[in-house]
């Protein structure tokens, strides 16, 4: 077991059979590694869910003690550096085959794909394995580039298969889901849930109801990690949970958090406040969604005016449409805060 001081850390699972419920998912994915074959995968399920931490067990597990030198996960929502920018740009070409108004113009592949895709998916698969395993998270933020990912699992499919995640299929385009092996990744059931809050309550030497489980799972929505943090802030004031203190540190751990992200954007710390977006989103596991709900519960508490606090609602909920319509979330988040920090100097 992980001794990481960070419970949710710690209690990671380190293969499939440690894995909470879903024995419909860890089933399907054994009989892939018996019979040593499958096609590219796409895992779908709502944010903090357990989807990554899925298709990493499973990539261990298939890949065995060539893990280290065929697997790659990269992060579709990251911005390149302006290094890896610039390599994307030297890696452009001048056309020789082309005709028309296409003749000599520098073909360029997609920065994303050049720099954290191509590199890897090319490389013969290395060692008594029958090809490399690719995750890619948060797929659906590729956009239109998409079209550019589809071309590179035809033609690298042979040598690298590919596991795509994303919390909204709206997001796909149509030949990169025809391509691809389907897993719904639900949140795990009560009894799961139950069972390892249980396990870890024994290992912590708290004391925890059935009844404050129960609370828990509905305050967490089934995600194990959020339920675990909650856990962990809630046992700081004593190995007894009850259901005051649960609901006193849920509040406490999710308020502080986006309070404090307001605070930066009202103070204009844009570039500080994105940076702790990006932490509550990626830490605890938030969806866009869940974020601006939790962004507009701190404004109406706020002691603003009418029309400051229509404006701020006016482009949350603006922002939260166009997330939901399937914009890139980061972008979104960015741009809320970059109108917040811009409106907060006229307030």
């Amino acid at each position: 077991m992980n001794e990481s001081p960070i419970w949710r850390i710690k209690y990671l699972p380190k293969s499939l059979d440690e894995i909470s419920g879903r024995e419909n998912i860890r089933n399907r994915l054994r009989e892939i590694i018996q019979n040593r074959n499958f096609p590219h995968l796409l895992f779908i399920g709502s944010e903090g869910i357990g989807k990554t931490t899925l298709a990493r067990l499973f990539a261990k597990e298939f890949l065995g003690r060539y893990y280290d030198a065929n697997f790659k996960l990269v992060h579709a929502d990251v911005p390149l550096t302006s290094e890896e920018r610039s390599q994307a740009r030297s890696d452009a070409y001048v056309s020789t085959s082309k005709i028309g108004s296409m003749a000599g113009k520098r073909i360029t592949t997609p920065a994303f794909i050049q720099v954290k895709i191509k590199p890897f998916v090319q490389l013969k698969v290395l060692g008594d394995v029958p090809f490399k395993i690719l995750i890619v998270k948060n797929f659906d933020a590729l956009g239109s580039n998409q079209q550019g990912f589809r071309r590179l699992m035809e033609i690298y499919g042979s040598n690298c298969r590919m596991i795509l995640i994303t919390t909204k299929i709206s997001g796909i385009i149509d030949p990169i889901v025809s391509r691809c092996q389907l897993f719904l990744v639900p949140q795990v059931d009560f009894k799961s849930f139950s069972n390892l809050i249980h396990k870890i309550a024994d290992e912590e030497s708290l004391k925890i109801k059935d009844k404050v489980i129960e609370v828990l799972y509905k305050i967490s929505k089934g995600k194990l990690s959020r339920a675990i943090d909650i856990l962990q802030v809630s046992s700081s004031q004593g190995n007894t949970i009850d259901m005051n203190t649960l609901y006193e540190n849920t509040r406490k751990f999710e308020n502080e958090l986006v309070r404090s992200l307001i605070l930066l954007s009202f103070k204009g710390k844009f570039s500080k406040a994105r940076e702790q977006a990006r932490k509550i989103v990626s830490d605890y596991k938030f969806s866009s969604h869940e974020l601006f709900t939790e962004l507009l519960k701190v404004i109406n508490k706020l002691p603003l005016s009418i029309y400051a606090r229509i404006k701020l609602i006016d482009m949350i909920a603006d922002a939260d449409f166009r997330a939901i319509d399937g914009r890139d979330d980061d972008i979104q988040i960015s741009t809320l805060l970059a109108k917040i920090s811009k409106y907060a100097e006229c307030m």
